[in-house]
Parts: C-alpha cells; structure tokens; sequence
C-alpha cells in the first residue's frame, strides 16, 4: 500500500529553478512545504550552481521534495524544460527561487482550475516585498474576465511567474514549454502561445510574494528583456498594425509596460495612434458581440491611455493633456477624476518652468 502510495501521481508539480540561490532558497522551499494543499511533489532543478546551494538541497529531507541537476548550466528557459520533463502532476505551479508561495496557494489555484476547465492557466496577485522590508500591492485591476486577462497581454504583463500554475495536458499540447530565443521573456513568451490553446485567467487572491532585489532577472537584464518583450508584442501586432507593429511594440514596452514617461508630445501621440488601434482591431477579433467584454477593455485601455499621459504630464509636460482630449474612443470607457488632472497639470507646469526637478511617476 505505502508503494502504491509513493507510486502515484502527485497532483500538483511545483517546478522551482536555481541558480546560485542559497540566499533564498530556504525560504522558498519552506513557503511551499507550508502549503494547506498536501498533493504535490517539488521538483527543484539546480542549474549547476556555485554557492551553497548544493549543500543547502543535500539537506532538505522531505520525500516530497526531488532535486535533479542537468550536467552543464542550461540558463533560465532550459533549466525550466528540464525540470518539466521530471514533472508528474495534473497542474504544474511555476516557482521562482526567490519568490514565496502563501499557504493558500495550491490549494486556491486547484480548486479554481478543477471548477474551470476552459481556462488552461491560472495566474494570482501578488504583494511586491522590497529588499528595505516594506510591502505593496500591485495596480493591477481586480475582477479580470479571462477576456480582459487576453487584453492586459497585449499591453502590458498581469503575470508574475511564481504565482501561475498551468495544466500539463495543455504544455503537452503546446508542443513545448520554455523557448531559450525568448529569454528573458520566456515566461511572456510562454503566456503568448497559450492563449492558441485556450483562456488564461487572474485570480484576485494574493498567493505570492514577489521579492524585489537588484539581481532579479527584470532588472539585471532589462536591455534583453525589452528587446524579447518587444519581439513578442511585434508579432501579436503584425494582424492590425502591418508594418508598424515592431515600432508599437517597443512605444508599449517601454512607455505602457515599463511605466516609463513620454518626453515629446509627437511620441505621445503616436502611443496614442496605436493603443487605439490596437483596441479596435483586438475587439474586432476577441469581444465582436460582447458588449460587456468590450466595455471591460474599452475601461482598461482608458486606464492605461490617462496613466501615460499623467506621467508625461507630470515629468514637465502639462501640453501632454492635449493629446489625451484629442482620443475621444480611449477617453470612453473610463474618467481620471478632475482633482488627479488638476494636480497633476499644476505639478507638469511647475516643472516646465524649473519649479521642481526631478520626474514623477506617481
């Protein structure tokens, strides 16, 4: 009996790779023990670390818990697809090493994924943990529909990789997991070709907790990731935008995605040219008929339209307001309140002028 027992197929495989992550390891490992959903398995590849790591594994007892080293260091996406090849389970739950599962996690995820089999991948928020202690929320909108989820993927990222978890059958019929040319986006990546396989969806639950340190891969290597991710968002775009979906993709990555603000009123209004655009032609596709989706889209590109022209606004450019008058069909679905464009007109001029320095995104 207890053979059979050891035999069986976990329900859930938590996927986690390493590398040179003794820092965080334990506690990674440590928040996944803890989980209230006891069907799983850990399978931790350690890409031929240098550190400590490999004593810190050796420690680790728990029969739940399979370490497997590949015999030369593989890097991110090929460390990823060697340790899914080890996977057993129904649902696999991507974990980043320096990342943390709350309790709730597998338990919530497989729940939801058992009730709703459409969906293929469920995503969760997450709290943003600073390296000074302190913690935020993310901005992310709650109550995505998987329609909604498909939108935010066209502009931006609603994903952190350590809180998805996806279903096997699905990665099988996808014909691969991780694709080494996308990295460091390989979880965009990843996230981009399922969406041919079925809906992904974002619950509102907060299940992780997303460690920001300097050595993250988003800003250790931010040059490649924007390239990969403007690559990714170039061929998504080729359908409605023809030739001028790589010069879209990099305006979104950087200005939508990246938060960063628009300099010049000629750039915000090319922005502005293309996420309209780009609405049309993805409603035309994905909420042709579904007035509620369309609506739900319609009020997230609002959103995302009057947060880049805040930023530019407030970095010195109170002109920018403009432009955000001029996009009647983005000004639809949704309305700054007049108190947010006031401020942030009054603090754009005084800097114009010199009264402030610095920039702001807030």
């Amino acid at each position: 009996m207890a053979a059979n027992a050891e035999a069986a197929s976990p329900r859930v495989s938590v996927l986690m790779t390493t590398y040179n992550g003794a820092r965080f390891l334990g506690e990674a490992i440590d928040g996944v023990l803890g989980q209230t959903w006891s069907d799983f398995e850990l399978i931790i590849v350690d890409d031929c670390s240098t550190d400590d790591t490999p004593a810190l594994l050796a420690a680790c007892r728990d029969p739940r818990i399979r370490v497997i080293r590949p015999d030369r260091n593989l890097g991110v996406a090929g460390a990823r697809n060697f340790g899914l090849a080890a996977c057993r389970g129904v649902y696999v739950a991507a974990h980043d090493h320096d990342d943390l599962s709350l309790p709730e996690r597998l338990t919530t995820q497989v729940r939801y994924l058992d009730a709703h089999p459409e969906i293929v991948m469920a995503g969760a928020e997450v709290l943003l943990s600073m390296q000074d202690g302190r913690q935020f929320p993310t901005d992310h909108v709650a109550g995505a529909t998987p329609a909604l989820v498909r939108w935010m993927l066209y502009v931006d990222n609603p994903f952190t990789y350590s809180s998805v978890m996806v279903r096997a059958d699905a990665l099988r019929r996808l014909g691969g997991f991780m694709r080494p040319e996308a990295e460091p986006a390989d979880d965009f990546d990843l996230y981009h070709r399922l969406l041919g396989i079925g809906a992904l969806a974002r619950l509102d639950e907060t299940l992780t907790i997303y460690r920001w340190h300097a050595s993250n891969t988003t800003h250790a290597q931010s040059e490649r990731m924007f390239a990969s991710a403007s690559a990714i968002l170039g061929r998504a775009y080729a359908p409605w935008l023809g030739p001028d979906s790589e010069a879209a993709a990099r305006l979104v990555v950087h200005h939508l995605s990246d938060r960063q603000p628009v300099r010049d009123v000629a750039t915000l209004e090319r922005l502005g040219g293309f996420l309209e655009r780009l609405v049309a032609g993805f409603c035309a596709r994905h909420a042709s008929g579904d007035a509620a989706a369309r609506a739900q889209i319609e009020a997230h590109a609002g959103r995302v339209w009057w947060r880049a022209v805040r930023s530019a606004i407030r970095s010195g450019t109170p002109v920018a307001l403009a432009q955000y008058l001029a996009r009647r069909s983005l000004r639809r679905g949704y309305t700054p309140a007049l108190r947010d464009v006031a401020i942030s007109v009054a603090v754009g001029s005084l800097r114009a002028i010199g009264g402030l320095t610095g920039t702001s995104n807030s």
